[in-house]
Order: C-alpha cells, then structure tokens, then sequence
C-alpha cells in the first residue's frame, strides 16, 4: 500500500498557536495587527507550496516503484536469477528518480530503495518483487515551517509466474474411430450414402473402413443415371489400379465392369482390387453429390497438430522460453513415434505434421486386422500407451531453463478403450487400471493435458453390438478422463471438450494456451 507525505504534528501546532495568539492579542494599534495577520498567512501559503511539491514527487516516485518491481518481473527477467532481478529493479527505479528537482534521495544507497523478492520453484515457477522507498522533498519554506524536508515513502509489489521451458509429447489418436465425420452433418451424410434396403438400414458411419466391405455388408454405389426406373440400384464401385469402376456383374470370381468408353470389359480377379468403403466415399463425396469431402476427426486432427505449430512458436516467443515438441501415434499396438526426435517448435513448422490418414489400419474385414490376424477389433490399447510414453519420457525438470525442461503429455482421444484388461475384453471408458498408470505417470512429475474429441451416440447409429457394448457408457468417458489428467493450480483438471461441429484446432490451442503465464502488476 502506498504511503503519503507526512505532515509533522509539529507543524500544526505552530500553526495553531500562531493563530490563538493572533486572535486574543487585542492591544496596540493597526499596524501591529496587520503585521500578527502576515504570519499565519504566510506559513499557510509555504506549507501548501511545499506540500504539494511533495505530492508531485510522491506521485512520480510511486510510478517509478511500479516501473522497478514490473522490471524484476518481466519475461525476460524470469528466465534470470533473483540476483539478477533485484539489481534490474534497483537500476529502473534509480534511472525513474535521478534528477527529479527537490527530491532527497541517496540512489547510492544499497538498502533503499528496498527490494525483496519471494520466489517458488516447480511447476508453478513464480517471484514476488516488491520495492520500497523512503525519500524526501526539500521545503522551500523550510525557515518558516521549521522543517527542511517532508517524508516520502510508498511501495509496489510485482508478481509473475514463470513460462517454463517445456517438451510437449502429443499423443494423437489414429484408431478407426477417428475415421467418423467430424460433424452431425457428416454423420447423416455417410449414412444415408451407406444404407441399402437389403443390407445396412441404418447406413454405416462407425468402423466401416475395411479392405472387403461387402463381407460386412457395406455397400457404396455410383449414383443412378437421370431417368432410369424408379427402384433402380446404383452400380457397386470397385477400385483398381487408382481406377474406379463400376461393376455390372461378377462371374466365376471375375468383375465385368464399363470402362469410360462404356464397353463391358472382363476385369481381373476381385481380389485384385478393393470395392469402395465408407472412407473412400467421405473422401469422394463430391462423386455423389457434387460437395466437398466430408470432413473426417482424423482431418482435423490433422489441421489441430498442424495449426498448433506456429502458435507454440508464438507463444515461445513471448515468454521467451523454448518449447519441444514430439508427435506420437496410438491405436492399434504399441504407440508409433510420428516425428523421429524431440524438436524445438522455432524449427519446426506445420509440414513436420506427418500425414495422420496413412497411420490409419486398413482392416481385412470387421474384427481381423490382416486375413490371418484377427484381434476382436480391439484397436485402441491405452494400456500400452501409457506404458510405453512413462519409460520413453525422462524425469522431467523445473523448466528453469532449457536444459531442465518440465514435460507435459498431450492426449487427442474419444476416450475409448479397446483392449484386453486381464484376459476381458474392455470397450468402454478408462477403468482402475488406466487410472493406476496415469497416476505413475503424474508422480513422475509429467503433467497430462486431454482434449476429449466428444463420443456421441449418433456416431453408433446402425451398429447393434455398440448400442449394446458402449451406448450405456458414453457418460463415463468424460469423468474418466478429467480424472486422468493432471489439476491446475486451482484444482480443476488440464482438460478440454469438444463435440462434433466444434472446432478441434481451436481446442487444442486452446488446452495448449492452460500452459502460458503473464505479468500483472499487484497492489
């Protein structure tokens, strides 16, 4: 708290005096009355030209206090020793006040102004600089008053809590179910293009990307020509050589399709090539209906861990620290290391992103991987992420510099586990288990930081095991996974949720944004 001039109680007595006296004293004649009325007047009138003198220089040496303890606080002086920090707050008060007319002030003294500074260290890294000062202003009326100088004293405290320097491990979710639309519109739109009367009524928006679609009754069909007879079927579209085709029958293993010429050619055998799946029709929607390709989660991932680049190398900048980055794949099997090496975001830039659409399984047919490896569908191991990123991360350090950086894992997830706990089959959000390996992971000190892309029940429509296997569950994945990550220094978790038609970019910087401290300026 500031601290104004003080006025002596001195002073106001001898003023007070001067004026009784003047007041009672009644003999003698004009002159002698006249000259009793200068004194108080002038006293007066040199106390308030001196007083207000002192309240300029208050308010000029507050400012340069609040000046000082900003200066010991700055992102620059973060990133430097507290030594360090007391010395620039002594320099930027003393170069504030040198000069100021009728300021006494000794700016070679080394315990005024004083300067403290409180600071913490981990991962809350802050400091507290507060700068005190006790000066004076010199009277001008210093004869009449009886005093040569009027006090001065005030304070300012500075706050900050540091940007640390910090790797960032982001861990993006490239299980099949990232192949779902990214909004309500798309999810209708892939539907209405999978359903066939005599096969999937409902259409096929979930697991529906498999080398032979039609073994699970996923049909995609060219549009039907203008004019042709009301419950005319599409042709089925099969895929060849980077050709499409579409096919008028199949005889004795072999495909009869027309080519562009509309001549019925004899194709080769229909193992040679691949009918079209859902993802080849999201990615082709403009084939049926002249729009764009649907965009798919994976998409948009994609442009969230593209679009994340230049804002950490922004975000670096201003804090003045060094963020790393490394991108890591999971899904399917152990989690596969996307970029080679831990970088620094300033040399990074959004074409280090690997292409996400080709860490995508390509099924055989539903529950088989390959014609010969057939794991139920389990296809998202959080187990073995979790194992796998605690003995890859090293012991994080205080990101004081860029040497002991602080570690943060971001997860991009549905939430959904898919995989084998103790010989069961679990499909639905993190269990105990999971939880047992998020904690070993946190006590090492490695902050986990979610961006739950939202599991909704229409993304289930039409498949009968999941409305049976996962719908009753939806509602656990978020607790599950707010309960994973790490807390905020306010105890809420490092956690975001988006849902479909939300932006996932915008999230994820976002969630990124939890880790970016500033200055304020406190009182």
């Amino acid at each position: 708290m500031m601290k104004r001039p003080a006025m002596t109680k001195k002073l106001f007595l001898r003023a007070s005096s001067a004026a009784r006296a003047f007041v009672k004293d009644t003999s003698g004649n004009m002159v002698m009355f006249m000259g009793l009325a200068i004194v108080p007047m002038v006293f007066a009138v040199g106390f308030g030209i001196d007083y207000s003198r002192a309240m300029r220089l208050d308010t000029k040496l507050n400012a340069a206090a609040d000046a000082a303890a900003l200066a010991g606080v700055s992102a620059i002086m973060m990133q430097k020793s507290d030594s360090e920090a007391l010395a620039a707050a002594r320099v930027m008060f003393n170069k504030q006040v040198d000069g100021l007319p009728g300021l006494v002030y000794d700016a070679s003294s080394s315990s005024n102004p004083t300067i403290t500074i409180n600071s913490t260290t981990g991962v809350n890294t802050s400091r507290t600089v507060t700068v005190a000062y006790n000066a004076a202003s010199s009277n001008v009326f210093s004869g009449i008053l009886g005093q040569d100088t009027l006090p001065i004293q005030g304070s300012a405290t500075g706050f900050a809590t540091r940007a640390p320097h910090i790797n960032f491990y982001l861990m993006l979710d490239t299980s099949p179910s990232m192949l779902l639309p990214s909004t309500s519109a798309g999810l209708n739109r892939i539907r209405a293009l999978t359903t066939s009367s005599d096969h999937l009524t409902s259409g096929c928006a979930f697991a529906c990307h498999v080398q032979l679609p039609h073994g699970d009754n996923i049909y995609i069909r060219a549009p039907v020509p203008a004019g042709s007879p009301a419950g005319t079927k599409g042709k089925d579209i099969f895929l060849y050589g980077g050709t499409v085709y579409q096919v008028e029958t199949v005889t004795n293993g072999y495909i009869y399709y027309r080519n562009e010429s509309n001549v019925l050619t004899k194709g080769p055998l229909e193992t040679a090539g691949n009918y079209a799946d859902s993802l080849w029709a999201a990615k082709n929607y403009g084939m049926f209906t002249g729009e764009a390709p649907l965009e798919l989660r994976v998409d948009a991932e994609q442009t969230a861990a593209e679009d994340l680049i230049p804002f950490a190398q922004q975000t670096a900048l201003d804090n003045k620290v060094t963020y790393r980055l490394q991108m890591f794949g999971f899904g399917y099997n152990n989690p596969t290391a996307l970029t080679a090496s831990m970088d620094s975001v300033a040399t990074m830039s959004s074409a280090s992103v690997p292409d996400l659409m080709s860490q995508q399984a390509y099924w055989n047919k539903n529950n088989c991987i390959t014609a010969t490896n057939c794991i139920n569908d389990q296809a998202t191991e959080f187990v073995k992420m979790f194992n796998t990123m605690n003995s890859t991360i090293p012991t994080p350090g205080t990101g004081a510099t860029a040497a002991d950086p602080q570690a943060v894992m971001f997860i991009i997830t549905d939430g959904v586990s898919d995989e084998s706990l103790s010989g069961t089959r679990n499909n639905r959000e993190l269990r105990a288990a999971h939880q047992t390996l998020c904690t070993n992971i946190k006590n090492r000190g490695i902050r986990i930081a979610i961006l739950y892309t939202e599991y909704l029940p229409e993304s289930l429509t039409g498949d009968s095991w999941s409305q049976t296997a996962l719908y009753p569950y939806l509602s656990n994945i978020e607790p599950a996974l707010k309960q994973c990550a790490s807390a905020k220094a306010d105890g809420t978790p490092l956690y975001y949720k988006v849902t479909s038609d939300e932006s996932i970019p915008v999230a994820l910087s976002a969630l990124f944004s939890l880790t970016v401290s500033s200055a304020h300026l406190t009182r």
